[in-house]
């Protein structure tokens, strides 16, 4: 067991070849004990033999059951030693089967490409850049289609919908994204659309309950979501812009970056928390930052932002705050442990994520030498400590944030794909485990939408994939 395991996962992490501190972590132990246990036992089972002076049928017998009786301690010793969690892979218990029960049949042109997805009641939403999609989650069957205005493709869409409202923008090619529009998501009706002056819709459109919320024309708008009134304007300050936002019914998060007014200064930048039903400012964070960067704002309550500067050197991290606006833990995007494998853009091919459950940040993570994350961590957002680790799970395709907290990881590998379910406030122990005993038509970019009792995936990108399917 340790030589099957240990040479795979040697030719695996480190490409067939480590030294020192190159080595994947506990493999050197492994492959030590494996020689160990093959010469050590060899030598010790022909002695055995022949003091018992067994016939051969009988020491046969003896042998393949004495191999058969080593093989989930040796699982369990190597899960150990590399340190992983037993629970994760423990084959003592069969898991649950899952079905693909339906798919939505294949993109009409590969020469657009899909966005995200949502889901809002008893319909999942696919976004592509020619127009959006609402199919029912029952049985896939699509409900409506809203095609994009002509020579106009979708340019922004709200990370969430609100109300059983979807937020997008459109914009032609080469042109500013200008036409704002709101969507009911049960029917595809078109609740309101307008054309903004300017440069248009800038890095974020959101909806934070009855709320747009828009950068747009240099200022952080806020409109009805229903009707599209304005409610609020808050212009931006002279040299700066805004690079990314996120909203709840309660509150607006903006990342804020200013350019220095002498060419030899610092970049600045800052989080704003604002009221999101009139405004009005809550508190101001500056960052540690000093050149310009790209922002993503994964949590508006608790505030938390994944921030990265062009300055190899700055801050690249995803940084926490409290009520009040104060720092209270930096989660480094990299580490001798691995890389977090999260979005900092809409355009990054990167697991969904990451998602703050309670205290916890949960984020799928890449070891180095790997090539897609493998494995799940929770990180404390109080203090910035790695709290748990899952073992290797396999190719993460997809993540997803369940309404109780806990966390769904999809992996999509041959020969199988399975879901594993993950409490956060439990160390990351596995709560369940389905496996659906085939491959998962998963892209290469996927969201995956926890819907009542089902699982939904959205592949942005199609290579003979369904855009839609359901696990279930």
């Amino acid at each position: 067991m340790f030589h099957a395991l240990g040479w795979t996962a040697l030719f695996r992490e480190s490409g067939g070849s480590c030294s020192d501190a190159q080595c994947p972590e506990g493999l050197p132990t492994v492959l030590f004990l494996a020689f160990l246990f093959s010469f050590g036992g060899a030598t010790v089972l022909v002695k055995a033999l022949d003091a018992a002076e067994l016939r051969r049928g009988a020491a046969v017998a003896v042998v393949v059951t004495g191999l058969l009786a080593g093989l989930l301690p040796g699982l369990y010793g190597y899960q150990w030693l590399r340190g992983q969690k037993v629970e994760t892979a423990s084959p003592s218990k069969a898991a649950d089967r899952l079905e693909i029960t339906w798919r939505a049949p294949q993109d009409r042109s590969g020469a657009v490409k899909g966005l995200r997805g949502w889901s809002a009641g008893d319909t999942v939403v696919r976004v592509r850049t020619d127009g959006l999609s609402g199919y029912a989650v029952k049985d896939g069957k699509e409900r409506w289609n809203v095609t994009a205005p002509v020579r106009e493709s979708v340019c922004a869409q709200s990370a969430h919908p609100s109300k059983g409202i979807g937020l997008v923008a459109y914009g032609r090619h080469n042109k500013p994204c200008t036409t704002l529009t709101a969507v009911r998501l049960d029917d595809g009706a078109t609740l309101w659309k307008q054309t903004l002056k300017g440069e248009g819709i800038g890095k974020g459109i959101a909806l934070g309950g009855a709320t747009a919320v828009t950068l747009e024309d240099r200022a952080v708008r806020g409109r009805s979501a229903e009707a599209g009134g304005e409610r609020w304007k808050r212009p931006l300050p002279e040299r700066c812009q805004t690079l990314a936002m996120g909203a709840t019914a309660a509150r607006t998060l903006v990342v804020e970056e200013c350019l220095p007014a002498k060419t030899d200064g610092i970049v600045t930048a800052r989080l704003l928390a604002l009221d999101t039903r009139t405004g009005k400012e809550e508190w101001a964070a500056k960052l540690p930052v000093e050149s310009a960067g790209i922002a993503h704002v994964y949590s508006v309550e608790p505030a938390v932002i994944g921030f990265q500067e062009t300055d190899e050197r700055g801050v690249r991290a995803v940084l926490a705050f409290d009520e009040q606006g104060a720092p209270r833990a930096a989660v480094p995007l990299s580490g001798r442990s691995g890389d977090l494998d999260i979005r900092l853009s809409q355009e990054d091919l990167k697991a969904q994520g990451p998602f703050v459950a309670g205290d916890t940040l949960v984020a799928a993570v890449q070891k180095p030498g790997d090539i897609v994350p493998q494995y799940v961590a929770g990180f404390s957002i109080a203090d910035g400590r790695e709290l748990w680790r899952t073992g290797d799970l396999g190719n993460i395709g997809a993540l997803a944030l369940r309404d109780d907290g806990r966390v769904a990881v999809l992996t999509a590998e041959w020969p199988r794909s399975d879901i594993v379910v993950l409490d956060p406030k439990a160390g990351g122990a596995v709560t369940k485990k389905t496996t659906l005993g085939k491959e998962a038509p998963v892209s290469i970019d996927a969201d995956m939408l926890a819907v009542r009792d089902s699982y939904v995936v959205v592949n942005r990108y199609t290579d003979g994939e369904p855009p839609v399917f359901a696990l279930r």
